[in-house]
């Protein structure tokens, strides 16, 4: 893949630059925080209303940043992999491969059925059902069968159904387990997701914000030079950022809690100039790392480039050319 043609951070010197860029960054702060609070303070003497959602929004901001950090949705990640059975078959759109999901949302849509014994799902108040609505029962019933045997026909059973469940899994059947888990990669990347969203606003402002904060300085800076590696190193800076933006949430919530609980936001708000700099930080410094070629000095007239004969022998002088 062909290098991007970026125009790079900035020219300057790595300690100038960053001294300049830091100062602008508390400029533009201080005024976005005060333009922030006037307009908080605008809202809230305008509509009363405002208060109680600008609080819960402040704390779903708060929470997601404890909730939602990096290192929890790492964790979330790999519980999702670890607690769950995957199969060969893709079975729904947003858990493909699940077994475990998939046999949960079979439970829930027919709550009826209590188990499966032999094939034949068991049906403790079948006799009710049959009299209440013979049809929809007999219906319900043939539905369950096809979703169940579409779930058991995509499953690893020699690996998950062994006879002795107490003893642990020899080396083999631990290895072929380690296979499964790579099925349920977009799975468990679903999940993460989904996540997030449930985190509410609060969550997609946060995660949207770092990720813009990330994709721009990425984006126009030399290094890395190539595409996929600016894709690659995306999510690791914008997941190095969300703990300077949880930094700066906790030490505003430090300093200003105890005079009100709504600092979050308006913290978020204040300090995305200085993301954006901690965003740049890493990619100017990469990009001050790189050695430029000398310029080129001055000619001095001579020319070494072309043959001026044998040397001469002790004792010898060469004559000038065109004679004395």
């Amino acid at each position: 893949m062909a290098s991007l043609r970026s125009t790079g951070i900035s020219e300057e010197k790595f300690k100038p630059w960053l001294k300049r860029e830091l100062g602008r960054a508390v400029r533009r702060g201080a005024i976005l925080l005060a333009a922030g609070a006037l307009l908080v303070w605008g809202l809230t003497a305008a509509a009363p209303r405002f208060t109680e959602g600008w609080t819960n929004f402040n704390y779903q901001l708060s929470a997601v940043a404890l909730d939602q950090h990096p290192l929890a949705l790492a964790r979330i990640f790999g519980a999702r992999l670890r607690d769950s059975e995957y199969g060969w078959t893709p079975l729904s759109v947003t858990a493909p491969f699940n077994v475990s999901a998939a046999r949960a949302a079979l439970r829930h849509d027919y709550p009826e059925v209590s188990a499966v014994v032999g094939g034949v799902p068991q049906v403790p108040r079948a006799a009710a059902l049959k009299r209440a609505n013979p049809a929809r029962y007999t219906q319900r019933l043939a539905d369950y069968q096809q979703r169940y045997e579409a779930i058991e026909s995509g499953r690893f059973k020699a690996l998950y159904d062994r006879d002795d469940m107490f003893t642990p899994p020899n080396a083999n059947v631990k290895l072929g387990l380690f296979v499964t888990k790579i099925f349920g990669l977009p799975d468990a990347l679903f999940h993460t997701f989904g996540t997030i969203i449930d985190g509410g606003t609060a969550g997609i402002v946060l995660f949207g914000a770092v990720l813009a904060l990330t994709a721009l300085p990425l984006w126009r800076s030399r290094r890395p030079a190539r595409m996929w590696l600016k894709v690659l190193a995306w999510p690791t800076l914008a997941s190095t950022l969300i703990w300077a933006a949880i930094l700066l949430m906790a030490v505003s919530s430090a300093l200003f809690g105890g005079m009100t609980a709504n600092t979050s936001a308006l913290t978020l708000l204040a300090g995305l100039p200085l993301l954006y700099v901690l965003a740049q930080l890493p990619l100017h410094f990469a990009e001050t790392l790189v050695k430029q070629a000398p310029p080129p000095g001055k000619w001095d007239g001579i020319e070494r480039r072309k043959n001026r004969g044998p040397a001469p022998k002790p004792g010898e002088t060469i004559p000038p050319i065109g004679g004395a």
